[in-house]
C-alpha cells in the first residue's frame, strides 16, 4: 500500500544535475548581457534628446535592450525545463492504492520500450463496470413508459455487489457513469458504478456480479419458479378454482427475482398456484392443498 506522493523509484540525477546547472550558467549570462544593454540605453536616451547622438544609436540600444530581455525570458524556461526533467528522476506515486510490482531491476537503462516501471490501483473508491445488454435496456424502458416499473427519481440506482463466493460486499455504491453507446460488438451498454472500498477488499480485475437496486414493479405479482412450466403454448401454471379443482392458466413472465418470477399477465392478486406436485395434476383434477411454508416462499404473492 502506498499514499500520494509516496517515492517508488529515483533514477540516477547526474545529467539531468547537470543540464540544469548549464541552463542557470546560461541565464546567468543572459541577465548580465541584459544589464550592459540597460545601462547602454540608459546613456543613450539623454544624449539623443540634446541632439549628440543620432536616432539611430538610439533605436540600436532599444533593439539591444530588448533583445537581452527576450533571451533572459528564454534561459528562465530553459531553467525551468532543466528543473522539471531533474525533478522526474524521483518518481512517486500521484494516487494512493496498491502498487504491482517493479517491472525493471535496479540498474537497468530505461528507453521508450521499457518505460513502464510499475502501477498503482486505486482501491477506494472502486469502479465496479458492468454492461446491461440492449434487449434488456429495451424492455425496462417499455416496462416505465407502461407503468410496469417504477424507475427512481433522476436514476438513483444504489448497486450491490456480489462477491465471487455468493457473499454480498458490505458496502452499496451508485451509477456515476454510463456510456454514450453501445458496444456494437457485444451489444450492451455499459455502466460504472463508484463503491467505498475502506478495507480494500475489492481490487483491480476482480469479477463480480452486480445487483441494480432502486426500481419498484407496483402490484406485481411474485410465484415460485418451480410454480412456472412451459409447454407448446409458451409459460402456464396451475392454479386451484373455486370448486378445489385444478386449471392450466397461461402466464406472461417477466424475469426472475431470486428463486421467484415476475407474473406480467394472467394471475390475479388472491389466486392460488399449485407449487409441489404439479406432475399428478391435470386439468379438473380435485385439489387438497396446504398453504406453501411461508419461510420457503417470502416473496410468493
Amino acid at each position: 500500500m502506498v499514499k500520494t506522493g509516496d517515492v517508488l523509484f529515483r533514477q540516477d540525477p547526474r545529467p539531468f544535475q547537470a543540464a540544469l546547472n548549464a541552463a542557470k550558467g546560461a541565464l546567468d549570462a543572459q541577465r548580465a548581457r541584459l544589464k550592459v544593454a540597460e545601462d547602454n540605453l540608459a546613456r543613450v536616451q539623454p544624449l539623443v534628446a540634446l541632439n549628440a547622438l543620432a536616432q539611430k544609436d538610439l533605436d540600436d540600444a532599444t533593439g539591444q535592450q530588448k533583445s537581452a530581455a527576450a533571451a533572459v525570458e528564454i534561459a528562465k524556461a530553459d531553467v525551468e525545463q532543466a528543473e522539471l526533467n531533474l525533478g522526474y528522476t524521483t518518481i512517486r506515486t500521484p494516487v494512493s492504492g496498491a502498487s504491482s510490482y517493479a517491472r525493471v531491476n535496479v540498474g537497468s537503462y530505461l528507453d521508450a520500450q521499457n518505460s513502464l516501471l510499475t502501477y498503482v490501483s486505486p482501491l477506494d473508491p472502486m469502479y465496479v463496470i458492468f454492461s446491461i445488454s440492449e434487449n434488456e435496456k429495451l424492455q425496462i424502458d417499455a416496462d416505465a413508459k407502461a407503468g410496469r416499473v417504477r424507475l427512481p427519481p433522476s436514476d438513483q440506482y444504489e448497486v450491490e455487489v456480489i462477491l465471487a463466493d455468493g457473499s454480498i460486499f458490505g458496502q452499496k455504491g451508485r451509477i456515476t457513469f454510463a456510456d454514450a453507446d453501445y458496444d456494437q460488438q457485444t451489444g450492451t451498454f455499459r455502466l460504472r458504478a463508484t463503491i467505498a472500498n475502506p478495507d480494500g477488499t475489492l481490487r483491480q480485475g476482480q469479477f463480480v456480479r452486480v445487483r441494480v437496486i432502486g426500481a419498484v414493479r407496483p402490484r406485481a405479482i411474485l410465484v415460485p419458479q418451480k410454480a412456472v412450466l412451459q409447454g407448446a403454448q409458451g409459460h402456464f401454471v396451475i392454479v386451484v378454482d373455486a370448486d378445489n379443482k385444478a386449471q392450466i392458466r397461461p402466464v406472461e413472465t417477466g424475469p426472475w427475482k431470486g428463486k421467484d418470477w415476475f407474473i406480467t399477465g394472467g394471475l390475479n392478486a388472491g389466486d392460488t398456484v399449485v407449487v409441489d406436485g404439479l406432475a399428478l395434476l391435470s386439468p379438473g383434477t380435485p385439489v387438497t392443498f396446504a398453504p406453501a411454508d411461508s419461510a420457503a416462499a417470502p416473496d410468493a404473492g
